[in-house]
């Protein structure tokens, strides 16, 4: 049986490694006020000519032209989706006027990650036109690491990290500074390693924003996307790399005294005083912030902010003890009890009237997710049965829907020579969305193997 410090060893190992989270350009201006009149254009894929398996997803805003050059955002999706990180980007790139490339090729658990980006970092520059000082990367989940990491090979101007942190990387060893818009779900498991960046750049001189929304480990909404890439053209105005904008600089403002005041409105002091911190980041050194920042300072000072701060606090700790017990749980507790206990936290998430502790066993359940898909992982590669088949249940029970749960279920019952039931159950994983084709030889035994090829599953993916 695998130890409790082992299994908490994996998971970090895992969280870190495997989760391995506004421009306008020349005429191609867009005013703030007018994206429901956006007209898109095609996403394309194009190949590498240095290495024709690599390839990726290609969005050029409308106005494109060889004759200037562009801003581009280089994105990345945990399952090597290029055409569905960009899709994410479309609205605030066709808004502001960035090209936007994503990768085909990287993924979570990719060995060839950095020929990958080498590969695409090369060829883009040799097939469009792109602005060397303002290259910018972003992703979600994994593809979020790797945006990091692609900033800090490629001193990339500034990064998009969504549904993941930064655990582990040293600001004050970094080779240079870009700026930091980070994004997570309040429902997010990794939520807390997201906003984790505020302390961990607070006495460093470096640009950074941390945003929630109310969601869980997904993408975030175009919508929010594109307040990161507003953020990073008013910070290449302040850099002196573009002319300023007046207008946008005054749209900017309005559009943070507007959304604040509604969430004033609506009782939300925490996500009014983040808007608030969000505009003073925007606007400072272009428009003057003392206003903002007044409102900030009185906001933090109400009875309705401390107590939803005090509130937040207290889950904290919560959510840190049933972590703690739950994951202790994969070793003491049978499945009787995991049963028990998996029906009063979804009971729970249904039915707290109050919305910070609903996020909160949210996050858990989201946790409880990723810790069966590690440790599940791991005992079948330590050949411990057991414990998997264990694992695989309760990753059952908290994710029915999850392609990967089934997957890893198909592979143990292979490994107890059910080859037809081993079958079926894969089928239900490609079925729910399992993609990742390279995984399933090697998983295996010949006997499926022959099966699966005579229904022609790998042949249809």
């Amino acid at each position: 049986m695998i130890s409790f410090n082992k299994l908490t060893s994996i998971l970090i190992t895992f969280v870190i490694l495997s989760s391995i989270t506004v421009t306008s350009c020349g005429g191609n201006k867009v005013n703030i006020k007018d994206r429901s009149h956006l007209v898109y254009s095609q996403i394309t894929k194009k190949v590498c000519s240095a290495d024709t398996s690599q390839s990726y997803e290609v969005y050029l805003p409308n106005g494109y032209t060889d004759q200037q050059k562009w801003p581009v955002i280089y994105v990345f999706d945990p399952h090597g989706d290029g055409k569905f990180a960009v899709e994410h980007f479309k609205y605030a790139a066709e808004k502001y006027g960035y090209m936007v490339l994503g990768s085909n090729n990287s993924k979570n658990g990719l060995q060839t990650l950095e020929h990958t980006l080498e590969v695409l970092i090369n060829d883009a520059p040799k097939s469009y036109s792109i602005d060397p000082n303002r290259q910018y990367s972003g992703g979600f989940s994994g593809g979020g690491r790797v945006a990091v990491m692609m900033a800090t090979k490629y001193n990339n101007k500034g990064i998009i990290t969504c549904g993941a942190g930064m655990s582990g990387f040293d600001p004050q060893s970094a080779p240079s500074k870009f700026d930091i818009f980070a994004i997570a779900g309040r429902e997010d498991f990794n939520y807390d390693e997201v906003m984790a960046i505020q302390q961990q750049f607070a006495n460093t001189d470096w640009r950074y924003i941390t945003a929630a929304f109310d969601g869980g480990h997904n993408w975030p909404s175009p919508y929010l996307l594109s307040k990161a890439l507003l953020w990073f053209e008013l910070n290449a105005m302040k850099d002196g790399l573009i002319s300023k904008d007046k207008d946008l600089e005054t749209q900017t403002l309005d559009s943070i005294k507007l959304s604040t005041d509604e969430y004033i409105k609506k009782g939300q002091f925490l996500k009014a005083t983040d808007e608030l911190k969000m505009g003073i980041s925007f606007i400072d050194r272009l428009l003057g912030t003392k206003k903002l920042e007044n409102k900030l300072n009185d906001l933090q000072s109400q009875d309705g902010y401390i107590n939803e701060i005090q509130k937040v606090e207290q889950l904290k700790l919560m959510e840190q003890q049933l972590r703690n017990e739950y994951m202790q749980g994969f070793n003491t507790q049978n499945l009787d009890w995991w049963n028990s206990e998996l029906v009063t936290l979804s009971d729970k998430i249904k039915t707290s009237n109050d919305l910070f502790t609903r996020q909160m066993y949210s996050r858990i359940k989201g946790f409880l997710g990723i810790v069966c898909y590690s440790f599940t992982s791991k005992a079948i590669a330590e050949s411990n049965i057991d414990l998997a088949n264990k694992c695989v249940a309760i990753y059952q029970k908290v994710e029915p829907q999850n392609p990967d749960c089934f997957f890893y279920k198909a592979i143990l019952l292979d490994k107890n020579n059910r080859s037809k039931e081993a079958v079926d159950t894969f089928k239900k994983a490609v079925s729910l969305g399992f993609k990742d084709m390279a995984k399933v030889k090697p998983s295996f035994s010949k006997k499926t193997i022959l099966l699966l090829e005579s229904s022609s599953i790998e042949k249809k993916h």
